[in-house]
């Protein structure tokens, strides 16, 4: 079965991503240790398959003002039996965005990080 539920950090980051959860519980929570974690259901969730696997983004902060922020990481296709977990690497991608009020205006910028840690299969609720 393919592994549904990820657990994924880098330093002080921590990502925990579960996919096909019921519409409306949290299906991931991102920690960065100096704030309080944030969680995001799959209305907030943007996901893209690409050949390399699925892009999994969201928002860390919106774009208001002077600018945001989001997340991305490639979570990839593992098959992993049910009650098993697996290790898994990855990257995770962050793109930070200027406001409306940003003067001077300043282009989106990149920057990447490696991205360790387990995936399982589990039953999602309903």
């Amino acid at each position: 079965m393919p592994a549904n539920h990820f657990v994924l950090r880098h330093q002080d980051i921590e990502v925990e991503y579960i996919s096909g959860i019921t519409p409306g519980l949290p299906a991931l929570t991102y920690s960065d240790g100096n704030s309080s974690a944030l969680s995001f259901t799959d209305a907030d969730i943007t996901t893209d398959k690409t050949a390399l696997g699925t892009l999994v983004s969201v928002s860390l902060r919106k774009p208001a003002g002077t600018g945001g922020e989001r997340f991305g990481f490639v979570l990839p296709e593992l098959e992993i039996p049910q009650g098993r977990s697996g290790r898994c690497e990855t990257v995770g991608v962050y793109e930070r965005l200027s406001g409306p009020d940003s003067v001077p205006p300043v282009p989106p910028s990149w920057r990447g990080i490696k991205l360790h840690g387990t995936a399982r299969t589990v039953i999602v609720p309903l």
